[in-house]
């Protein structure tokens, strides 16, 4: 038990005196993002997002470091895991490394904070044009070197640059045009840890889903993190997690319409017409103290 004690003391005196954010943000307050959840596997954490009550939505290669639980309610883990559910499934997209890197997490229950609303197709089309604003949230490392530490959840508003994501050498040509974007830069970005968190847009019922982390680009040389980085569109990949989940996903609106629930939105686009305890500090210690590393935003290509 002192060794343990000397561990978690160690860890602990380590993360509180990080207060460094998301590269080029700040922390977020308790409450503020809910539904922006930990991804914890046995050597690795990734960042999600809570889209139905029991499924989260992350990387898809976030899924081959074999996800064990999620950490729910928390924007300072070393401080309060908050609420860790076990994972029962994880299921990455078909070819995700040619094609959409996304996978999906079942949850053994549902989780406490509510889902977010995963934006519709009409609501990405029209939030991803040039030098719009979305905000990315997320608990990865916070220096554009890509070092030191990081515990806490941070956020950070992010320029769009490439909408379609066509001009970029890390865009995905399998589903180019409009399948992922292009946002950050000028030391605003996303860094090793943020893999497969979210990145929102705020329309007037409130924020919604609009990408995911996947990767940074691969003609910045000098430094992994801050160049900007390719996301993920989510409702591009919606009619998926519902056939691999059974799950109903809130959509938003658009001009009164929303994507319909039997479209598949991957293909068709555009809208339809229709409608702390002590197991949990021995597992931060063994997650903090054996050096548990950040996964990469892949290609970096392997950021």
């Amino acid at each position: 038990m002192k060794k343990l004690a000397l561990v978690l003391c160690l860890v602990f005196s380590n993360a509180f005196a990080m207060e460094a954010p998301v590269v080029g943000g700040t922390q977020v307050p308790l409450g503020k993002w809910p539904d922006a959840v930990l991804v914890v596997a046995p050597t690795a954490l990734c960042s999600g997002t809570l889209i139905a009550p029991t499924v989260v939505l992350t990387a898809g290669h976030c899924i081959e470091t074999h996800p064990v639980e999620v950490w729910t309610g928390t924007v300072d883990f070393s401080v309060a895991p908050g609420e860790r559910i076990p994972v029962v499934r994880a299921v990455a997209y078909p070819s995700w490394e040619h094609s959409f890197d996304v996978g999906v997490l079942v949850l053994a229950r549902a989780a406490s904070p509510p889902p977010r609303a995963v934006a519709s197709t009409c609501t990405a089309d029209a939030a991803l044009v040039r030098g719009a604003e979305v905000q990315l949230v997320d608990f990865g490392l916070t220096t554009e070197a890509g070092t030191g530490e990081n515990t806490a959840l941070n956020e950070a508003p992010l320029a769009v640059t490439d909408p379609g994501c066509t001009t970029a050498a890390s865009c995905q040509p399998a589903i180019a045009p409009n399948g992922e974007f292009v946002a950050g830069g000028n030391g605003r970005d996303a860094c090793y840890g943020d893999s497969g968190g979210p990145v929102y847009v705020f329309t007037p019922t409130g924020a919604a889903l609009l990408g995911v982390v996947s990767r940074g680009l691969s003609d910045r040389a000098d430094v992994p993190c801050g160049g900007g980085g390719v996301f993920e569109r989510a409702d591009k990949v919606a009619s998926w997690i519902r056939k691999q989940t059974g799950a109903h996903l809130e959509r938003t609106h658009c001009s009164g319409k929303s994507d319909d629930e039997g479209d598949d939105e991957e293909t068709s686009g555009g809208c339809s017409s229709g409608g702390a305890s002590n197991g949990a500090l021995v597992a931060l210690a063994l997650v903090l103290g054996l050096g548990l590393v950040s996964v990469a935003r892949r290609r970096r290509e392997q950021r």
